[in-house]
């Protein structure tokens, strides 16, 4: 949405040495078509929701790229509405929360991705 960024992951991402995209679709930028050149992909949130198109026309494209990037085997982190159409584009469902849904929660790496770009500049917990 207007006035949002990557904020402290693009600043982790950057510390890491790793190069970053930024697709704001809210304006206007297309939601890539292939995951040429990707190591890995966030995707970060919104007001809209996974479980509902209205109001977001970049719903489908976007939830093909997980898909495809899961398909790949592409490192993929969700944020906020990134998590919910990660869930989705992984055959899971989304629905609404029942409490408070802001704040940060722990990311723990996996052993897939040790020594992946992924893990570069980050420590579990």
């Amino acid at each position: 949405m207007p006035g949002e960024g990557p904020y402290a992951i693009g600043t982790a991402l950057e510390a890491a040495g790793l190069g970053m995209r930024v697709c704001r679709v809210w304006a206007g930028d297309p939601v890539p078509e292939d995951l040429t050149g990707v190591e890995a992909l966030v995707v970060m949130g919104g007001p809209m929701s996974a479980y509902r198109d209205d109001g977001f026309p970049t719903q489908g494209a976007e939830l093909e790229l997980l898909r495809a990037a899961l398909a790949a085997q592409v490192p993929v982190l969700g944020v906020c509405l990134g998590a919910q159409l990660l869930a989705v584009a992984a055959g899971g469902t989304a629905r609404p929360g029942t409490g408070l849904q802001v704040g940060w929660g722990p990311v723990r790496l996996g052993a897939r991705l040790t020594g992946t770009c992924c893990s570069r500049g980050c420590r579990n917990g």
